[in-house]
């Protein structure tokens, strides 16, 4: 296996399910970022290639990278979506923690994720007061795991925050989310 991985230059992982993005099945996120992991782990580096066949006249190769950031700005943070998921009381809000789950997940694995998609998704989700204040309403839990991915990433060097006070804010969302009794 180690020496199959080893030679491999290109990894294409197709998509062709318009109703389904990466971000929505962890399945995406343990095969690409899996194949990444186990690459670098080898010292090695393939090129990872996401190619959208929903059209199969039109494929559309994008980079792992370029197909995450595309889903984050349609989906992720589109405000309609957010207005959705938030109809959807406690289930709305673990759709936005698996989001950052799965968008944090990519970032550890591949290193192909902009700081900007994840500043942008904290931004969308805890930054906002209405979206904060409904995920702690709603889903204290999803609102704290959200919280530690977020601060996860910042500590790992995958993200620099525009603001200082993101390590404070995070961890006060997570006491808070405690305090409303969501284990420690």
């Amino acid at each position: 296996f180690e020496d199959r991985i080893a030679e491999a230059d290109l990894l294409v992982h197709t998509g062709d399910d318009p109703g389904r993005d990466i971000l929505e099945g962890s399945a995406d996120v343990a095969f690409i970022g899996g194949f990444s992991a186990a690459l670098a782990a080898l010292g090695k580096n393939a090129d990872v290639t996401v190619l959208d066949t929903t059209d199969p006249q039109k494929p559309k190769p994008r980079s792992v990278g370029e197909a995450v950031s595309r889903v984050v700005r349609a989906r992720a943070v589109n405000p309609r979506f957010i207005a959705g998921q938030m109809r959807h009381g406690p289930r709305g809000a673990s759709e936005f923690a698996e989001t950052v789950d799965r968008l944090v997940g990519f970032a550890e694995t591949t290193r192909a994720i902009s700081g900007a998609l994840i500043e942008a998704v904290h931004d969308a989700y805890l930054g906002d007061p209405v979206v904060r204040a409904f995920m702690l309403r709603e889903n204290p839990a999803a609102a704290k795991v959200i919280a530690e991915r977020l601060l996860s990433a910042r500590r790992r060097g995958l993200w620099h925050p525009l603001r200082n006070s993101i390590d404070d804010d995070l961890a006060a969302l997570i006491a808070e989310a405690q305090a409303l009794g969501v284990a420690a």
